[in-house]
Parts: structure tokens; C-alpha cells; sequence
């Protein structure tokens, strides 16, 4: 077929973005492309009647392409990203959506850390889009963390080196018919190099301008064929190092306080910019005796440097206690000193396709690969929980109000002036940070192997295809430098001077950065644990699939048919650290309160596992009803595409059956209008169904008891309502069942015949998702209770204490019943919200003729979301209309409700596009990728502005623009250096940063990357 061909073909199925189309899921060999995408290979040529089949269909040879929304990315357009992950390569689709599992996302145990990345098509949420290799499932990353409250899976897009794809095959479109669960927002399907004949050797080395990180990546490959042509082995290896990045390298990463970064903006001096933390080395602590016993005149009081104001009790070594129960700005803690921006990284990756003819009819295959990453990093030094305060006994050596005797000697730690009892006071210890145990150091080992070994061939007049996958997935997650409650307790209340010392402060210049008074090694060193995670996760599938692209003639055209059996099995585990997990737990001495967990910092993760098998079937017609032959005007082509699926989940119980109808009308030659409707599916995780409970503490406004207080003139309004710890406890249940969806997908293709070459294609596109699984929230639960109360009755899911003659005394003459103190909020999962879904893509593709200037391409991807709006299920439609009928304060909100367009993720623009020009031994290449503004909604305006836009409030986060460019020479010629390629690259040509954002590290890094500008060295030699 011929290379313009192609082209015409692949954008037909919507591959605005990819250089040249390239075969699918038939079995047919690829036809020969440009020497700069296929240098390594030696394929036949395709015959030029011979159909090529996408992504989106099971019908082998059927001419079904013009029906399907389908982005074809071929290995000059994978070259073009400059991609050194599977993720980067994924981020460079528009339709990919916010990436929730990245390096600068995890900071806790309780998310998928390490060199991870996830997929989410129109950002429809993790775990909605489906990753195949071969056209068969990878198995999912075996950690999990929560998005919404809700934990969320993913495959992991990193374990797919860009160097061993041939291509990517995203289709833009609900699949569950056709695929099965997750397919909701659609499939990504990644074709592996096989049927290799001869090797390659390559070697890249990678340069990060103005850091001290560099990077390297060598690979090869190796194929031949045997047995007189009838088999072929091909096998391939790689490794890439990456050094990693201190975020003291990059300005808005080196300090929480990001407030000169928004200077001479409308947002200067905005404290939302300000995120030192209130857990420091100056701790906060509560004096349990009677406010009038110190100088202080109050029990609560933290720490601080005698400089600053507010002193009202010398600790000696220039540190005082003022009062209080929150530290001022001025004392909070840069809890990203130290951290690393980037982790230190290895990944190891080998692949085996091999194949062999039995007979002339039947095929057998196996695919191997094996992948291994490792990193490493630092991240911010463990805190205690606001929910979890520590006691400190009374007779603890460095308690500053202890007794006044220590074995009959003055006790010199006791501090003078003070009337505290002879025998001293108990302390409670309520914000501290241990910085002097040193920043955590998390290290992230996975282990993922694929096995598959199959037959394909034909019976007859049918093609069949059946295999077998295993596949498994294993990670450890270990943190070391955390923090044992039980023996940080023993440690403090220690009476010798071997004690640790909690009240001896941090930097007096500035207290934010680092500890300028740690104490001694022999000290700390009885509570630093190392705390581990396991995870694991494995996928079996077996499958048998028929096809056939001619069962019968139509007027139109010859009738395709696909049909097919499915059985799987998934399992998963989650085995926590025993401090973590129930086993080892902690039990205050001074207190004699109790908490499931032993970390300070972490609440209480049960051990959690789970398996499920799926049983499926599907059916699949390709109906083409008018053809070119029948001579009806207007109607050159008219196809269909018809298709069915049942899938059966045996842990829920449940069987989801969807149907799929497609059509394609090529009204001229050239303009081709294309359509589709189409149910899908998402099964609850089996992380949803099989948690067993998991507690988190979280700051939380109880508006209730502030609601009594307002009453009693005590508090100002609900707005100034004080957080306080509050736990809730999420769990599992069985009776979860699937997410439904409904697609709609309109689209047209032009090929205009005045200029030859060019393919425009516009898709509109909308998913309602139903029955979303999700949590209603703990802050939710919390205003339901409050409404509900006012009516007289409350919410059984928010569990209160009795309440205590104090609590009586404050709701008396109020009109609301007393009420207890919140001992815990059940937030169990539950499928409760809807959600709305739309937008456009657009592509081009120009193959510019041959003017005697060289092989000159042009394509361009884009995606314009329209719509992304969240509707509350019941209970929160009852906040809701409480709020719109003025019976709740405006200060009480719903959270993620509404229209989300643009809102933390979800911009309206994202594109890509490339220009390539080869003449002779030489390749230019340039991508570029625009990501559209967002906002911030953490970041409200100090002084609202008056419009019917709530966004107009919130912090805008710059769009971003980058190039990369790349240009290689290719030695020809009868001499060493024959198939020797040189390429020299440079990412983020000109330098941009990642626009600012109020998170962690000062930017959204599930949209943007902080990696900068990077300079690209390459060397590929071929034989």
C-alpha cells in the first residue's frame, strides 16, 4: 500500500495526530514506512486491497475503519514526543486527562507511589479507560489510592517503554461492547515490534538544563527468522537511570511559602500561597492543669523564637511559648525542605514475541516480558495526627513542667515561674513535626511479568484466534525514617537524659527550614521504624475469538462477523506494615486513649485483599448496507456496525449486558459522516468491594456545636468555624454494583480532492456516567447532620459521643438538642452521583506533495471539552436545595458538584501536533503539546469579585505551551557506520515552566511536568 494511502486510512479513523497509519488487530504485516520510523525492519509490503483494521473491532479483514474515532500514533510520531516513559508517551494524547498515580502525587503510604503513571481518557476518572498489549489486557498496578475519597486503580502506563512500541491505537470511544469493563471512556491499545529480522543497538544519554539530574537509557533488540521462514523470535532488552531532582532546584518547589511567586499579581499577598505547615519543630502543646498556673494564661501554647512576639514564657536557648492552639505564619514549617522533586530511578525492561507456523492454517505465539523499576526518594519528615495527640507523663526529664525534684535534687528542666503543683503537670503534645529524625526516604520496587501463548489461524473461511495471559504485578513500598508512637512515647517520657526532647524548638532565623537543634542520635534511634507496603496483583485470561469478513453478500458489500468467549480471573492484596495494619497498635500512657495505628502520621490501613472471575461473551456484525457499486446519489458507502456483550462478576453478583450500533455515511468521495451510540460498564474495583475498613483523620468543621456557639455569641459566624480531627471510616461492600454509562459519538471526515494528501476529521462526543461509586464525604455527612438536627432528627452516619454537661451547657436555650462530640463519620462506598460528559476533537493530517523538497508531514490532534458537570445523588441534593432555599449559610458547600470545566484539571484545550521533514539521510522532526489554563478552587480571592462565574474567583493557572525538536543523520553506505544513526533532541525547547498551582510542589503535576528543558543524545546503530 502506498505510504499516501496510509495515511488517507489511519485518519479516516480519526488519527489526527499520527504520521502514517499502520495495521491492527487483523493479522496482516505492516506496510513499509519512512527509513526514519522503520530503519530496524524489514516487512513486506501489504497488497493494497487489503484492509487494515483499528482498534474498536474484532472482525479481522472487515473494511470497518471509517466507523471507528480512532488516534493511530506509529513509531515517527512516538519518536516525536521524546518520550522516556510509557507516561510522558501517554500525556502527549489530548484526550488523556488529569494523571492522578505520579511522582509529585504521592506523598503518603496510601498512594500509588514510586515511578508510576495511570490513564484516563477525557478524564472520565482513573480505572475508566482500558490498557491492552496486543489486544489483550495488561494487569493493574498493585497500589491503589483514592480519588474522591474513592480508591481508584489503573494499569501502569510506565511499565510500556516507548522504544519497544510499534504503535499506539487509542480509540476515542465507549468499547464495552466490545471489550468489556473499564472501557468506558475508551481503549489504548499498544503493539509491540515484533517479527523482527535483524537487531539494533541504541543508546541515549539525557541532560537537564540547570539541574543536577541527567538520565540514560540503552536498549536492543534482536529477531530472525528459522525453521525456513515459518517462525520468528524476536527479543528485546532495555535499562534507563534517571539521577533525580531535589526540588530546591526548581523556584516554585523549594518552598511551601510560595507568596513572591504571586507578587504584582491580583493574587499578592493571598495567604492560600503561604502553606508552611502549623507541624514543626516548634511544637504545640496543651498544659493539663488550669490556665491561671503560668504565665502564659492559657493551657494551650506553642512554641517559638524569643524574637518574635507574643512571648509570654522563657524556655531559655532563645525560645519562648506564646498562647495559643495555632502557630502564627511566621513559626510554620516548609515541609518540602529537603524533599526530593524527582526520585532516583531504574527501569529494567526484556520482551520475547515469537511465533510459528504449525501448517498453513494455524499460527502459535508466545509473548514474554518482565519489568522492573526501582526508585527512590525523599519526602517530608513525619508529623504527628491532629486526631492523635501524644501525652507526655508529668515525670518526663525534659518536661518543662514537671516536678520540682528530681531524686531530692532541683529538677533543673522545670521552668520557674510558675505555680504548676510540686508534683508537676502532664503534657499533651498536639502539633509537632520530627524533623530531626530526618525527611522520610521511600523506596518504590516493582516486579511485573506477562506470559502469552496462543493459536491463530483459520478454520476454513473463519479466522480464530485463542490464547492464554498471566500476568503479575508485585511492589514494595518501604519508608524509613518514620516514627513509632509506642516508642517515641517510651523515648520521651524517659526520666534520664537520654530522653528525646520535644520542647527544645528548631531554627531561630528561620523556623521553616530544617532543625538547627536536633536531638542526639541515641535518642531518636529507639522509635525510627522502617514501614513497609506489599502489594500485588495478578490477571489469567483465556479467550477464544471467530471471525469472518465475508459470511454472506450484501448489495453493499460482503457481511463481517465477530464473536467471542471470555474468562478471567483478578486478584489483588494490600498487606500493610503491622503498625499499620491493627496488629501492633498504640494505646496512650498518659491518656489511655487508643488508636488502631502505631505511625505517627498515618491512620490505621487494614490488610485488604480480594479476587474475582468474570465470565463474558460478545457478538459482533458489520453490516454494510450501501455500496459504491449501487449508484445511489448521495450515498456512496453507508455501513453499520452492530454489537453485544454480557459480562458476569461473580463476587457481586451482578451481569451487565450492553449493545453498541456505529454507522458510517461517505456522502462523496471525501466526506464521509460517521456515528455512534453505545452502553458501557465499570465494575466497582476490587479494592471498593473487598476493603474490609480503613479509618482517616481528617480537620473537619462540626457545625452543630459551632452553630450553638454562633446562638451564644461566642462565634462570628459558621464561616470561622474552627476545624478539629475527625475521623472516618470508609469500607467495602458487596452489594456495590457497576457504573453505567451511555456514549454518543458524531463525527465527519473530509478528504478534500482539490488538495490531495489532506484529512480533516471533527468528532462530537458525549458519556453520561450513572450510579458513579463513590463516598458522600465526611464533610458532607457532617452538614447533613446539622440540617437534619434542625429539623429535629440527625444522621445516623455521624456517630457522636454522649454529650457531656459541657456540651449541655453550651446548647442550652438554642433550640437544638445537645450534641456529643464526633467520635467517628461512617462514610462507607456507595454508588450515588451522575456525570455528565462532552466535547470535540478535532484532527488534520497533510502529506504535502512531493515539490522536490523532501518527505514533508504535517498532523495535528486536538481536544475542546465542553461540559464536565457532577449531579448530586440524594442526600446531596438535600445540602444542596437547603442551600439554594437559604435553610443552610452560604458557608456551608458541596463539594465537587456542578459544572467542573476548567475547575483542578479538566482544561478546555489540549493539543498536540508535529511537523516532519526527511530528505535523504537526514530527519527533522518538531512536536509541540498546549495544555489549556484551569483553575485553582483552593485559592479564593481575599475580595470577591462579583460574578455568576464562581471561577472568576479562583487562582487561574496559566495554559502551557512546549516544543521539542529533534534532528538525526542516517549513514548509508557501504562502511562501518552503514545504519548508524545519530539524533540529537531538545524537549521543552524553550524552557517553560509549569504554570503555578496551590499544590505540594507548586504546580499540577497531573497535567504539567516539572522535568524542563532536557537535552537529548542519541546513537543507534542497526544491523
Amino acid at each position: 500500500m502506498k505510504t499516501l494511502a496510509k495515511a488517507r486510512l489511519a485518519l479516516l479513523a480519526g488519527a489526527g495526530m499520527a504520521a502514517y497509519a499502520v495495521p491492527a488487530m487483523a493479522q496482516v504485516v505492516e506496510a513499509p514506512v519512512p527509513q526514519a520510523a522503520t530503519d530496524d525492519r524489514q516487512d513486506e509490503d501489504v497488497p493494497g486491497d487489503e484492509a487494515i483494521v483499528v482498534t474498536g473491532s474484532r472482525i479481522q479483514g472487515a473494511q470497518i475503519n471509517d466507523v471507528l474515532p480512532v488516534t493511530v500514533l506509529d513509531e515517527r510520531a512516538i519518536e516525536n514526543t521524546g518520550a522516556a516513559s510509557g507516561d510522558e508517551l501517554f500525556r502527549a494524547i489530548p484526550q488523556q486527562g488529569t494523571v492522578a498515580f505520579n511522582e509529585q502525587n504521592s506523598n503518603t503510604v496510601n498512594s500509588a507511589r514510586g515511578d508510576v503513571g495511570s490513564v484516563n481518557l477525557r478524564d472520565l476518572g482513573t480505572g475508566n479507560t482500558l490498557l491492552l498489549i496486543n489486544g489483550r489486557r495488561m494487569v493493574l498496578h498493585p497500589g491503589f489510592q483514592t480519588e474522591l475519597l474513592v480508591p481508584v486503580v489503573s494499569s501502569d502506563t510506565n511499565e510500556i517503554a516507548p522504544g519497544s512500541v510499534r504503535r499506539l491505537e487509542v480509540l476515542r470511544d465507549g468499547a464495552s461492547a466490545i471489550y468489556g469493563a473499564d472501557a468506558v471512556a475508551g481503549v489504548i491499545n499498544t503493539v509491540l515490534r515484533g517479527n523482527r529480522t535483524g537487531g539494533f543497538l541504541e543508546a541515549e544519554y539525557r541532560l537537564y538544563d540547570g539541574t543536577s539530574m541527567d538520565g540514560y537509557e540503552i536498549a536492543g533488540g534482536y529477531g530472525f527468522d528459522f525453521a525456513d521462514g515459518r517462525g520468528n523470535l524476536t527479543v528485546y532488552g532495555g535499562y534507563f537511570h534517571e539521577s533525580g531532582m531535589p526540588g530546591s532546584e526548581r523556584r516554585y518547589a523549594r518552598d511551601d511559602n510560595r507568596l513572591p511567586l504571586v507578587e504584582g499579581t491580583d493574587f499578592e499577598g493571598d495567604a492560600s500561597f503561604n502553606n508552611r505547615n502549623t507541624f514543626g519543630p516548634f511544637g504545640q502543646f496543651d498544659i493539663q492543669a488550669p490556665s491561671s498556673r503560668t504565665p502564659i494564661g492559657d493551657d494551650d501554647f506553642y512554641l517559638q523564637p524569643s524574637t518574635f512576639p507574643g512571648c509570654a514564657l522563657d524556655f531559655g536557648d532563645g525560645i519562648c511559648a506564646r498562647a495559643g492552639t495555632t502557630p502564627t505564619a511566621a513559626v510554620r514549617y516548609n515541609t518540602i525542605f529537603g524533599n526530593d522533586l524527582f526520585s532516583r530511578k531504574n527501569r529494567y525492561n526484556t520482551q520475547a514475541l515469537l511465533s510459528y507456523e504449525l501448517s498453513n492454517d494455524v499460527e502459535a505465539y508466545f509473548e514474554g516480558s518482565y519489568y522492573r523499576s526501582e526508585n527512590r526518594r525523599n519526602i517530608d519528615a513525619s508529623a504527628i495526627l491532629s486526631a492523635v495527640p501524644l501525652g507526655i507523663s508529668r515525670n518526663a526529664y525534659y518536661n518543662p513542667f514537671g516536678p520540682t525534684t528530681r531524686n531530692g535534687l532541683p529538677n533543673p528542666e522545670r521552668l520557674p515561674g510558675t505555680t504548676i503543683p510540686a508534683v508537676g503537670a502532664d503534657v499533651i503534645m498536639e502539633r509537632y513535626r520530627f524533623v530531626d529524625v530526618g525527611n522520610r526516604d521511600v523506596s518504590v520496587d516493582k516486579d511485573s511479568y506477562r506470559l502469552v501463548a496462543g493459536l491463530r489461524g483459520n478454520f476454513g473461511e473463519w479466522d480464530f484466534d485463542t490464547g492464554f495471559v498471566y500476568s503479575e504485578a508485585e511492589s514494595l513500598d518501604l519508608a524509613r525514617n518514620r516514627v513509632s508512637l509506642t516508642l517515641l512515647q517510651q523515648q520521651i517520657n524517659l526520666t534520664t537524659p537520654d530522653a528525646y526532647n520535644p520542647f527544645n524548638g528548631g531554627c531561630l532565623d528561620d523556623p521553616g527550614l530544617g532543625d538547627c537543634t536536633p536531638n542526639p542520635e541515641a535518642s531518636i534511634a529507639p522509635f525510627r521504624i522502617d514501614v513497609f507496603r506489599r502489594g500485588g496483583t495478578s490477571l489469567a485470561l483465556a479467550d477464544f475469538k471467530l471471525s469472518r469478513d465475508d459470511l454472506f453478500e450484501l448489495p453493499g458489500g460482503d457481511l463481517g462477523v465477530a464473536a467471542g468467549i471470555e474468562w478471567r480471573r483478578e486478584t489483588f492484596f494490600d498487606d500493610r506494615d503491622p503498625r499499620l495494619d491493627g496488629t501492633i497498635t498504640f494505646t496512650d500512657s498518659v491518656t489511655g486513649d487508643f488508636n488502631g495505628s502505631d505511625v505517627a502520621g498515618t491512620s490505621q490501613s487494614p490488610d485488604t485483599d480480594g479476587s474475582r472471575n468474570v465470565y463474558s461473551a460478545y457478538a459482533e456484525a458489520f453490516v454494510p448496507l450501501v455500496g459504491p457499486d449501487m449508484d445511489i446519489p448521495l450515498v456512496e458507502e453507508f455501513n453499520l456496525q452492530l454489537a453485544g456483550r454480557a459480562e458476569h462478576f461473580d463476587d457481586i453478583g451482578e451481569t451487565a449486558v450492553v449493545p453498541r450500533v456505529a454507522a458510517s455515511w461517505t456522502t462523496v468521495p471525501g466526506l464521509t459522516f460517521r456515528g455512534a451510540w453505545s452502553r458501557g460498564f465499570r465494575a466497582p474495583n476490587l479494592v471498593q468491594v473487598n476493603d474490609g475498613g480503613t479509618t482517616r483523620s481528617n480537620t473537619r468543621d462540626d457545625f452543630v456545636v459551632c452553630q450553638a456557639q454562633v446562638l451564644q455569641g461566642t462565634l462570628a459566624n459558621l464561616g470561622a468555624c474552627p476545624g478539629a480531627g475527625v475521623i472516618s471510616f470508609r469500607a467495602g461492600t458487596e452489594n456495590l454494583v457497576p457504573e453505567e454509562s451511555t456514549s454518543i459519538n458524531l463525527g465527519v471526515v473530509l478528504e478534500p480532492r482539490f488538495l490531495p494528501g489532506l484529512t480533516l476529521t471533527a468528532d462530537f462526543w458525549r458519556v453520561r456516567q450513572e450510579g458513579l461509586v463513590g463516598t458522600f464525604g465526611d464533610e458532607n455527612a457532617i452538614a447533613l447532620d446539622f440540617l437534619r438536627r434542625l429539623a429535629g432528627s440527625s444522621n445516623p452516619n455521624v456517630v457522636r459521643l454522649a454529650p457531656t454537661a459541657e456540651d449541655i451547657a453550651l446548647f442550652a436555650g438554642t433550640g437544638l438538642e445537645p450534641a456529643g462530640k464526633i467520635d467517628f463519620v461512617r462514610d462507607d462506598y456507595l454508588n450515588l452521583d451522575s456525570r455528565i460528559s462532552r466535547g470535540l476533537d478535532f484532527g488534520l493530517y497533510y502529506q504535502v506533495p512531493d515539490f522536490g523538497m523532501g518527505d514533508v508531514s504535517i498532523s495535528l490532534n486536538a481536544a475542546r471539552l465542553l461540559g464536565f458537570e457532577q449531579v448530586a445523588g440524594p442526600d446531596g441534593l438535600e445540602l444542596v436545595d437547603a442551600v439554594n432555599a437559604g435553610v443552610l449559610p452560604l458557608d456551608i458547600t458541596v463539594g465537587g458538584l456542578g459544572e467542573l470545566l476548567e475547575l483542578d484539571g479538566r482544561p478546555k484545550w489540549r493539543a498536540s501536533g508535529s511537523l516532519n521533514w526527511e530528505r535523504g539521510p537526514i530527519a527533522l522532526g518538531i512536536f509541540g503539546q498546549y495544555v489549556g489554563k484551569v483553575y485553582d478552587s483552593s485559592v479564593v480571592r481575599d475580595v470577591l469579585v462579583d460574578s455568576d462565574d464562581p471561577r472568576d474567583n479562583y487562582f487561574p493557572v496559566d495554559d502551557w505551551l512546549t516544543f521539542n525538536v529533534s534532528l538525526s543523520y542516517t549513514f548509508e553506505g557501504n562502511t562501518a557506520l552503514d545504519g548508524t544513526r545519530l539524533r540529537l533532541g531538545i524537549n521543552n525547547l524553550f524552557d517553560e515552566d509549569p504554570p503555578l498551582a496551590d499544590e505540594d510542589y507548586g504546580f499540577f503535576s497531573d497535567l504539567h511536568s516539572a522535568r524542563g528543558r532536557v537535552f537529548r543524545f542519541e546513537v543507534r546503530k542497526t544491523f
